[in-house]
């Protein structure tokens, strides 16, 4: 049994933003969940390399987005069984969910609307004001992403602040889609999971070495080293560095291989429900009233803007 049903609206990715350093390009769509479509660096030869899955559509249907860029995951990642869990003042919370989906997924910010804050030319701020009740979530909030391009790379920043009058409990994170072949991290628990929802920790010890496969997979993984490097074809890599708040990463590879994920999250999947039934270890945070959580990402390409004449804002 799940939550109320969600409308399927059409984002709309047409009008993007686009931030420069170099030869390190981000483009941004705000309105279509406030995701970046494209992180890319322009080589000496003049050939692009894309670090994430570029999207290249304009509009798809809120639940059926492309595999690509890189979108939010807030006030919650991943799963939330049956679209239910039990709130910190033990009531009920049911989540709306799309036709047919069983289970909450992904928070609400990648389907959400995003207004620019601010923007440079190699910096731009969305936010995001969900009032409470709104998709079933009882409280309200508001979820800021700062995307800025660095010497070394991207950083990736999200702050989320509590401004209902209750306790609430958060979730945040990034879900990249990599083009990388192979991506190296260390990791000391792998959640055993269902279906993709997480049940309880797992004996297994955590792989340290993610692959694209044809099968497919999915690796819920705590207390990670926050840091990963991904490995390109021909070559190329990728250094991840992650903050402290999150204290999880989920791994997924599609059946067929065509990207490989690598989400750096504050919690497991499911953790609400997780928590609610004395699990330790489920990085789900409870916030008061007024306060706030933050989280950071970089992302290193190890090219500098200076690497090559062209100015790419230019």
């Amino acid at each position: 049994m799940t939550g109320m049903e969600r409308k399927v609206t059409e984002l709309n990715a047409a009008d993007r933003l686009r931030i420069a350093r170099g030869p390190l390009v981000i483009e941004v769509a705000p309105t279509a969940g406030g995701r970046i479509t494209r992180f890319s660096t322009t080589l000496e030869d003049g050939r692009v390399h894309d670090w994430l899955v570029p999207i290249t559509v304009g509009t798809w249907p809120a639940d059926a987005w492309p595999k690509g860029g890189c979108y939010p995951l807030v006030p919650f990642s991943n799963r939330v069984r049956d679209a239910r869990f039990t709130a910190p003042d033990g009531t009920r919370v049911e989540l709306s969910t799309f036709p047919g989906a069983p289970h909450a997924l992904h928070g609400f910010g990648q389907y959400e609307p995003w207004t620019v804050e601010a923007q440079s030319a190699d910096e731009v701020v969305l936010r995001h004001a969900h009032a409470a009740g709104q998709e079933g979530w009882p409280w309200a909030f508001e979820a800021t992403q700062t995307f800025t391009l660095t010497d070394q790379g991207a950083r990736l920043t999200m702050r989320i602040a509590n401004r209902s009058a209750q306790e609430m409990p958060v979730g945040f994170g990034f879900h990249p889609y990599f083009g990388a072949v192979e991506a190296e991290l260390d990791a000391q628990v792998t959640w055993r999971h269902e279906e993709e929802i997480a049940v309880e920790p797992s004996q297994e010890v955590p792989a340290r070495r993610h692959g694209r496969e044809a099968v497919g997979y999915t690796r819920y993984l705590g207390g990670w080293g926050r840091h990963a490097t991904l490995h390109y074809a021909g070559g190329p890599t990728l250094a991840m560095s992650a903050s402290d708040a999150l204290s999880h990463v989920v791994v997924h590879c599609p059946a067929g291989g065509a990207y490989l994920c690598v989400e750096p999250v504050s919690h497991v999947s499911d953790g609400f429900n997780l928590l609610a039934q004395g699990h330790a270890g489920t990085g789900v945070a409870v916030i008061a009233p007024g306060s706030e959580r933050e989280a950071w990402l970089e992302l290193g390409t190890g090219v500098r803007p200076d690497a090559h004449g062209g100015d790419a804002a230019s």
